[in-house]
């Protein structure tokens, strides 16, 4: 077993999968994870990828081989021909990110922050309470520290983003019971 699936066999999060995962394989997994799936064309675009065969490489070899030994069973697959369960159109030649619900986000004491220095943009991937809100972020840069800081939600209501969670669950549920 070598170090990195070492480090994340007794730990069944995201965060501590990411961590084992180089910057390229990361960026696979989390674009899969925010838009559900992608063709290799797309994949091969966000890692900047001199061929198909590293974007493969990395789903196979890197990414779901570590998913393997972590969960024991990998994070993404190939489709031919699948419907998207949210919103039900038929996408063909995908790869799919799996079973998103079953793993955890959070990192524990460690919160869950990704940073992406891509061709044309940075891209800043962070975990956040369900009582945030979202919608009107401030924004400040200086001397080369981003902050970035969000109002919270009075309690009793629900986020956006946790109402399209709380969604899928129930949609993927009723869609397991049916099989």
């Amino acid at each position: 077993m070598d170090a990195g699936a070492a480090a994340i066999k007794n730990e069944k999060s995201l965060t501590q999968f990411l961590d084992v995962l180089d910057e390229k394989s990361r960026a696979i997994l989390w674009h899969l994870w925010w838009y559900r799936h992608a063709d290799i064309d797309k994949l091969r675009d966000i890692i900047d990828a001199s061929s198909d065969y590293e974007v493969l490489y990395r789903l196979k070899d890197v990414i779901n081989e570590k998913a393997q030994k972590l969960w024991g069973k990998p994070v993404v697959s190939f489709e031919q021909s699948k419907t998207d369960p949210l919103t039900g159109d038929k996408v063909l030649f995908n790869w799919w990110f799996l079973d998103e619900v079953d793993i955890s986000l959070s990192g524990g004491d460690k919160p869950l922050v990704d940073i992406f220095n891509e061709k044309d943009s940075v891209t800043v991937i962070a975990e956040l309470p369900t009582s945030v809100e979202v919608s009107q972020p401030e924004i400040d840069f200086r001397n080369g520290i981003l902050r970035v800081k969000m109002k919270k939600v009075k309690s009793g209501k629900s986020t956006e983003i946790e109402q399209k969670k709380r969604k899928r669950r129930n949609e993927r549920k009723g869609q397991s019971s049916k099989t």
